[in-house]
């Protein structure tokens, strides 16, 4: 199963944060965009893995123009494909 949530992008210090509006806390980090955008890829999965897990509902997807870039920072939608498992049984 694939999940898409937005990413926003930027760079922090010697490296790049990315950070999940929509999963508070949940972010990437890495020595370039690409190291940080993989690194949030994991993030988001084990923020939504966490979350089926626990049965709490996921957050909606903001839409790209609801959220509020600041100077410097990017918008990116990642797919988060979520490994497969034996007992999806939250799926219904």
């Amino acid at each position: 199963m694939t999940f898409y949530y937005p990413v926003i992008v930027t760079k922090h210090g010697d490296g790049f944060y990315a950070s999940f509006p929509d999963f508070p806390g949940c972010y990437g980090e890495g020595a370039d965009r690409e190291s940080a955008l993989e690194d949030a890829k994991h993030e988001g999965r084990c923020c939504i893995a966490a979350e089926l897990m626990e049965e709490n509902p996921l957050p909606r997807r903001s839409l790209p123009e609801d959220l509020c870039l600041h100077q410097g920072e990017e918008l990116v939608l990642l797919a988060l494909v979520m490994p497969r498992e034996e007992n999806w049984s939250w799926l219904g």
